[in-house]
């Protein structure tokens, strides 16, 4: 009775997390209530028949570098312990693996994925659709005020770079999910996968986000990679092809690309700021999440362009050098190319979409701090914990112990 209670738990957690990604965080935190005690209590029950990945691992170093960095850095880190807790962001996911691993395969019938996929699928459509119709009127009428930006979608978000990159990501799966449409369609309709694409697609468009593009681009060809090199060359022809086209056929576009220099001194300026940051203090960094209240100072100190201009780096990789040092840096480093990689050796259908998913966090994550936005990060870490689940075993039943099957 209590373990099938812990399982329902998990269960719901998944579908807090498919309607409030990208339509609330406060209500998305809810999963996280929901998986701490399953996660908890699965992970010491079964915590020799649970074999955690390198992935897994790097990801736990990562969470040991940002508390060393708080640990090191307590006389300048405002609120230490407070920030201490944003490490949940990381830990429940990994949690969420032990809870995900323990539920019995058949538990995951067709009807309860095909829930959660398509709530997922309608919850992020509907906040695409609001955000277009607020960017054309002016007025979000599912917020109930206004457009976050005058040119620039922003979903359900009160921030345009927080959609436009998530929405990316979730490009990313919805893409894979429609080429792998015959192995998906008994959970989600293929009219219903092509609608959300061409909604979903469009708010990407108008939300105008260069890096989000990029990585979506980048992450295009990785689901052919294996199996077919020919259609590579071919995308990534097509896809010059058409960034050319765009370029000087749209406006829009070529403003995106092309006409911010004011956006490109500024973000310059950060990662040269970041830069200075971890020279000062190498191996511990700032403190995580210090880095950006200290910005403006040193600036000024370091005499760097656009000095009243604070804010993070607009990158990960830099983010955490400055703030977590040198060895978060590489914690993090590791953690991102393992997830693509071992996601790349499996050959199932989470790794094939995840797989890509992975390469677009490292590539957008060069234009945006996206791995400390917390809308983002919620869509990261449970894309993370599923893909993590089936590595390790769940939905099989080769991994469970005796009393579980």
């Amino acid at each position: 009775m209590l373990e099938t209670t812990l399982y329902h738990l998990t269960y719901a957690s998944l579908i807090v997390l498919s309607l409030g990604i990208f339509t609330s965080v406060s209500f998305t935190a809810l999963a996280h209530i929901f998986l701490v005690i399953p996660g908890v209590y699965f992970c010491f029950k079964n915590y020799r028949s649970v074999k955690f990945s390198k992935t897994s691992w790097a990801l736990l170093g990562v969470v040991v570098t940002i508390v060393l960095s708080l640990i090191f850095n307590l006389d300048i880190v405002p609120r230490p312990w407070a920030t201490l807790l944003k490490i949940k962001y990381f830990v429940i996911p990994l949690l969420g693996v032990c809870a995900l691993h323990a539920i019995p395969p058949k538990y995951f019938t067709n009807r309860r994925i095909s829930i959660v996929l398509n709530l997922f699928l309608f919850a992020t459509t509907v906040a695409s659709l609001s955000g277009i119709v607020a960017y054309y009127t002016g007025y979000n009428y599912l917020r109930g005020k206004a457009s976050c930006h005058p040119d620039r979608a922003c979903g359900l978000y009160g921030m345009y770079m927080t959609y436009g990159y998530g929405l990316s990501l979730f490009m990313v799966l919805l893409t894979g999910i429609l080429l792998y449409r015959d192995e998906v369609k008994k959970w989600i309709p293929t009219w219903w996968m092509g609608l959300a694409f061409a909604i979903n697609l469009l708010g990407l468009y108008l939300a105008f986000c260069r890096g989000g593009w990029i990585g979506y681009a980048v992450a295009l060809p990785c689901f052919f990679l294996k199996k077919n090199k020919k259609m590579i060359m071919a995308l990534v022809t097509i896809s010059v092809f058409l960034v050319i086209l765009a370029f000087n056929f749209f406006a829009p576009l070529k403003q995106m690309a092309a006409n911010r220099e004011g956006s490109n001194a500024q973000r310059i300026s950060f990662a040269q700021t970041a830069i200075v940051a971890f020279k000062e203090r190498p191996f511990f960094g700032w403190g995580y999440r210090n880095f950006e209240p200290n910005v403006k100072a040193l600036k000024e100190k370091y005499n760097i362009d656009h000095k009243y201009f604070g804010g993070h780096a607009h990158n990960n990789y830099l983010e955490h050098l400055a703030s977590t040092g040198i060895f978060g840096c590489i914690a993090l480093v590791i953690f991102s190319l393992l997830w693509a990689y071992e996601n790349y050796k499996r050959d199932d259908l989470v790794s094939r979409l995840t797989f890509p998913f992975a390469i677009s966090f490292i590539v957008s994550g060069q234009f945006q701090y996206t791995f400390g936005d917390g809308e983002n990060i919620f869509l990261i870490m449970a894309v993370f914990m599923i893909s993590e689940a089936t590595s390790v075993g769940v939905f099989t039943q080769k991994s469970f112990p005796e009393s579980q099957k």
